[in-house]
């Protein structure tokens, strides 16, 4: 019956769009068939809360969309012998090598179920995993977690967290995590994941070539869905 209604509202959202909002967008269509030049790559969570098309306000043919369980990028590394390629690394060279899209956002989100999972489970890496959720979470989660300890373990939240980069120490950055403490732990957990996926890009080398001559810039939103903001 629950399947049976979910259905039921899917379908309802796909006539309501052609009464309402396909008639306005025929033109936007129509462009993009022709030719679309994407000018960028979202990166997010599959969260149903988060609608990246929505937050960006962008129309048809603007951006790439990725989604998966906790925005991660996985780490170039683990693509190096060509068997666990995943859908991220074809996006990104889809996106910018092929396509030449400009620039990449990542965008985290408060009370993450992948980040709150990987959150509680971040002393137990060791254990067998329970399921394909938690394997993705361990393999890609491990440096969120590595970072997230540096905090925890030291003086607090109120001392910048730096990100070392991929090869070089001029990709290194730093970033104060929440420092007036306005979130609960699981939260501040998933901002530094969401930074964390900077450093995962520029693992590329056909990212850092065009970073390198500022053809590409790579950024990273956090969203409150509590709040909209």
């Amino acid at each position: 019956m629950a399947a049976r209604k979910g259905m039921s509202h899917i379908l309802d959202g796909i006539m309501k769009y052609r009464r309402t909002l396909r008639p306005s967008l025929l033109e936007e269509f129509k462009k993009v068939a022709k030719g679309p030049s994407p000018e960028g790559l979202l990166l997010t969570c599959v969260d149903s809360r988060v609608v990246a098309s929505r937050i960006t306000q962008a129309v048809p043919g603007q951006l790439f969309i990725v989604r998966n369980p906790g925005n991660l990028v996985p780490h170039h590394n683990c693509f190096r012998n060509h068997v666990t390629v995943g859908g991220e690394c074809g996006a990104l060279e889809l996106a910018c090598s092929i396509n030449k899209v400009h620039v990449i956002v990542v965008i985290g989100h408060s009370d993450c179920k992948a980040m709150n999972l990987l959150y509680s489970i971040r002393n137990d890496l060791h254990l067998p995993s329970k399921g394909p959720l938690e394997d993705w979470l361990r393999v890609h989660g491990r440096g969120t977690v590595e970072q997230f300890k540096k905090l925890e373990t030291s003086t607090g939240f109120d001392r910048k967290l730096k990100f070392a980069g991929a090869q070089h120490y001029e990709d290194d950055f730093e970033a104060y995590i929440d420092p007036h403490n306005q979130f609960i732990p699981s939260d501040k957990f998933s901002q530094i994941n969401t930074l964390e996926q900077l450093k995962n890009f520029l693992s590329y080398p056909f990212l850092k070539e065009r970073l390198n001559r500022n053809e590409l810039e790579v950024h990273a939103l956090w969203t409150d869905i509590s709040k909209g903001e």
